[in-house]
């Protein structure tokens, strides 16, 4: 029981992460319940709990440490809501469209994308999904951990790289030109903001969760490249 309720955390950079994680486990009760409660509030407990707070400086460091393109890839993943499913299809056309991956030294655009996906899982900064190819055997869908997640979401934020209008979202976050637009699916559906408070410009990928509206789709728009309506309910 208490092995189907390990914590799944990311790699880090080794013994300083372990230690520190281990030390707070010693002091919890060891049954699957309180193990259960950690996994599914670690996002909390690492900005109210000083002994896990570490953690998270560690992870950083390792977003700090991937290759220029592995950090472009995986801020790209933000745009996708908490505890998603996505697969690796939706991802790959994402990516060539996007021009985060080509055809170049003899590998292919999708080969490359491959290697890419591949790089991240290695480092369990993508989790896999239960999704897997028949021939090739390898995970066809994957997911964020929240603590990764959430440094994904702050990275992006700062390049101003991803704005999503959900509920209780903020507006003056926005600093300048966005070039990745999510529209959540509990966002109210306003007409005005969207055309009168958000610079679309440049706006290169629109993405939309829940009910489709026409008014989503602006004449700003001159370099949209991606329109991804996967997760889209029509009226």
């Amino acid at each position: 029981m208490l092995e189907q309720a390990r914590l799944t955390l990311p790699k880090c950079d080794g013994l300083p992460a372990i230690s520190t994680i281990g030390g707070f486990l010693a002091t919890k009760p060891k049954t699957a319940t309180e193990w259960k409660k950690m996994n599914d509030n670690i996002s909390t407990e690492l900005v109210i709990n000083p002994e896990l707070r570490a953690i998270k400086t560690i992870l950083m460091r390792s977003y700090d440490g991937l290759p220029y393109h592995l950090k472009a890839a995986f801020l790209y993943l933000s745009i996708f809501p908490e505890d998603h499913i996505i697969r690796w299809g939706r991802l790959v056309r994402r990516w060539i469209a996007e021009g985060y991956s080509r055809d170049m030294h003899g590998m292919s655009a999708i080969e490359l994308c491959r290697r890419y996906f591949d790089e991240l899982m290695d480092r369990s900064i993508i989790l896999p999904g239960e999704e897997i190819d028949q021939y090739s055997r390898k995970n066809n869908s994957f997911q964020l951990h929240d603590m990764i997640r959430e440094i994904c979401i702050s990275k992006a934020r700062e390049e101003n790289l991803v704005f999503t209008l959900e509920e209780g979202c903020c507006l003056s976050e926005t600093q300048g030109a966005i070039r990745h637009l999510v529209i959540g699916s509990n966002w109210k559906r306003d007409k005005d903001v969207l055309e009168s408070m958000l610079d679309l410009s440049h706006v290169r990928s629109l993405t939309v969760f829940g009910e489709w509206r026409s008014f989503f789709i602006s004449d700003n728009m001159r370099f949209l490249r991606v329109l991804d309506l996967e997760d889209t309910l029509e009226l």
